[in-house]
Formats: structure tokens, sequence, C-alpha cells
């Protein structure tokens, strides 16, 4: 970020941690990362004194794994400002346990961002300094419709990338588009672990997809699903903006918020209902100009919208 005109040290603490059993990871998960917390304290003292105190600003990003004194000792030994930078849902039900030592923490962030209102004003609550709220982002390096092959036209599947959640019946949706008839294909972690998945094995790959496999899969897919987490209050999420982006089509579930960015059925495609997501799906493959069509308003909006990575953090540092 020094082309921000500020000199700042990332804080990533999952990759401070060395590679952990699954039951450890677990165990950690429950407790809200507690017992991490000296052996994170002497990882960071290691990189900050390689460092040099050399800078202005800490910037965290989730922090579910940086407990209360382990941020006062940050604070003291840095006498930066520091900011968490959080594009989860830790004041909210959904992973609730994941995030106890965050939620003690938030009094001592000089600045706390989310990208929902309903947390940042939660954060306040729980004695926040000062709170930003921010829109989820794309990156302007990958997610570019730039590198899209204008000449190769997206091939005619309903495609879907994302995560199994636990109690969003997510797998019962698929497969109702599944028996409606659309050609989807569906990429993510834990879809084995569905009651369904003797069916949805036909359609799931099993595996995420990052980087340029998942820019691939947006680019080549006639209708890419957004889903949300109604467990996580999603009103939009990242896939909103990178799908568009990317040069894709955006068919997501109607919300304030999508409707905020979008008009509805010319620069993305929305739908309250798994009967309405099925008819427009339907429709967006059987009409290939008004596919198009979408697909070039949308990605032409995004990019001008000022939601790249770059543009939410020159937001975040001029507020500090």
């Amino acid at each position: 970020m020094s082309r921000l005109g500020y000199s700042v040290f990332l804080v990533n603490p999952s990759k401070l941690i060395h590679k952990r059993s699954r039951l450890l990871n677990f165990f950690d998960y429950r407790t809200g990362y507690s017992f991490l917390q000296r052996h994170l304290r002497r990882e960071l003292k290691k990189v900050i004194v390689a460092k040099g105190h050399s800078f202005q600003v800490v910037w965290v990003n989730s922090g579910e794994m940086l407990g209360a004194s382990l941020l006062k000792w940050l604070g003291f030994i840095t006498r930066a400002k520091i900011i968490l930078y959080q594009n989860d849902d830790p004041t909210g039900l959904r992973d609730s346990n994941k995030f106890i030592g965050l939620r003690a923490a938030i009094p001592f962030y000089d600045l706390f961002v989310s990208v929902r209102s309903e947390t940042t004003t939660e954060a306040l609550a729980l004695g926040s300094q000062r709170v930003l709220r921010v829109f989820t982002s794309y990156d302007e390096i990958l997610h570019t419709s730039d590198q899209i092959d204008r000449d190769k036209s997206p091939k005619p599947v309903v495609s879907f990338v994302g995560t199994l959640i636990p109690g969003e019946l997510r797998d019962h949706f698929m497969v109702a588009l599944m028996q409606a008839g659309l050609p989807l294909r569906v990429s993510g972690n834990l879809w084995y672990r569905s009651r369904l998945w003797t069916v949805l094995q036909e359609i799931c790959d099993g595996t995420p997809l990052l980087g340029p496999a998942y820019s691939k899969a947006i680019r080549n897919a006639a209708v890419s699903l957004g889903l949300l987490s109604h467990q996580n209050r999603d009103l939009i999420t990242r896939r909103s903006f990178e799908i568009p982006a990317y040069g894709g089509l955006l068919c997501g579930e109607r919300t304030s918020e999508h409707q905020l960015f979008f008009e509805d059925g010319h620069e993305a495609m929305f739908w309250v209902s798994t009967e309405e997501c099925i008819s427009q799906s339907k429709k967006l493959l059987n009409q290939t100009e008004l596919s198009c069509e979408i697909r070039k308003n949308g990605s032409r909006l995004v990019h001008h919208l000022a939601v790249g990575n770059e543009d939410i953090c020159r937001q975040v540092m001029a507020s500090i």
C-alpha cells in the first residue's frame, strides 16, 4: 500500500501458523483461537523486529486469531494506527465461537472496517473506537474483462462456485435446478457431506476453484449463480462484483443492495425463489443476444463503480 502514501504492515495471522492437524484446527475454531495467542505474539515479534518498526499503519485482515491482550501489545509495541478489515460477520450468529477473541479485541482497533452495516453498528456497541462500512470488492488484476477471449462464446452451462454451508439448503436448491433440466456445474468445498450427494456428484467436481481456474469457470459459463449466506446476513458478496468484472453474467438473489448497484435485466439478472431462478436461467440460456448484452453492461458498470481492491484501500486509508 505504499502507492497509497502510507507505510503499512499487513498482518495475516493464518500465515504465522504452522500446519496443524484437523483436530487442532477444530479446537482453535471452537475456542476462538485463545490458545494460540502466545505463539502468535512470538511470531509477530519476529516479523516486527525484522521490519524495524518502519511503518505507520498496521492492517489486520480478518482478525479472528488476534485476541484483546495481543491487540493491546501490538498497539504498544508498534505505536501505529491499527485497522481491522473484516469481510465476514463476526457479530452474527453463524460461526459465533470462531470470533470470541475478535469481539473482545474490537475496542483496541483504531478503525473497524466491515462490509455489513449491521456489523458496524454492533461493533460500536462492543466498544469500537471508529467504524467504516465499505462494499465488497474485486481484484483489478485477476478479475478483469480485458483477459477474456472475445471470440470464444461461453458454454451453455449454469455455474456455481462456492461452499456447501450447513443449514443453508444449497444442496436442495441445486437438486431442484437439476430436476428442472438446467445444465448445472458446481465447484467448491464440502458438497460431499450433503445427504443428496448421490444425486449431486453428477454435477459437482468437489474442489474449490482459485485464481485462474476460478476466473475461467466464470468466463466459460453462460450463467454464474450468485448465492448469498443468509446466516451471514449477506445482501451482496464479493462474487457479485467479481463475476461481472471478469465478463461473466451474474444471476443472483434479488436484494436491496444488489439492486442498488445493478439494473435487473440490464446489468445482471435477479430472482427471489427457486422457480424464478430456473426461469431466469433458462431465459439467459435461450436468448444469447440478451445474455451478451447483460454481460457487457455488467462488466462496464463494475469497472466504473470504484469497488476494486485498491479503491476500497484508498477509502479506508483516507478514513484513519
